[in-house]
Order: structure tokens, then C-alpha cells, then sequence
């Protein structure tokens, strides 16, 4: 099976999809941020939010 690849955004040659700089050109590739922590994070406020309201309307 071959290993995955993917192009360099700045010489557009095949590199492999796990590099950190292109090993042709030397550009950095930007890593990606986590979609999980950011999807974590709303979920929970998103619960949260329901929460302190209904504690809120027992509380008043």
C-alpha cells in the first residue's frame, strides 16, 4: 500500500502527508488545528448554557 501524500502549497510536488517542511522546496507547512478541542469546547458551552438557565429560573 503506498503512503499517503500531498501536494507542497508552494512548489505543487508530491510530498508525503505526515512532512513538516517540503523536502524540494523547504517550505513549512502549517499544521492544522484541532478541530476536536474546538468542537469539545461548544459542545460544552452549548450544554452549559441550558444548564445555568434552568438553575437560574429554580434559583429566582
Amino acid at each position: 500500500m503506498p503512503d499517503a501524500t500531498t501536494e507542497c502549497p508552494s512548489c505543487a510536488l508530491e510530498i508525503p502527508a505526515d512532512a513538516e517542511t517540503c523536502p524540494y522546496c523547504g517550505y513549512e507547512i502549517p499544521r492544522q488545528k484541532s478541530s476536536l478541542k474546538t468542537a469539545a469546547i461548544l459542545f460544552a458551552l452549548l450544554l452549559i448554557w441550558p444548564l445555568l438557565k434552568v438553575l437560574d429560573w429554580l434559583l429566582s
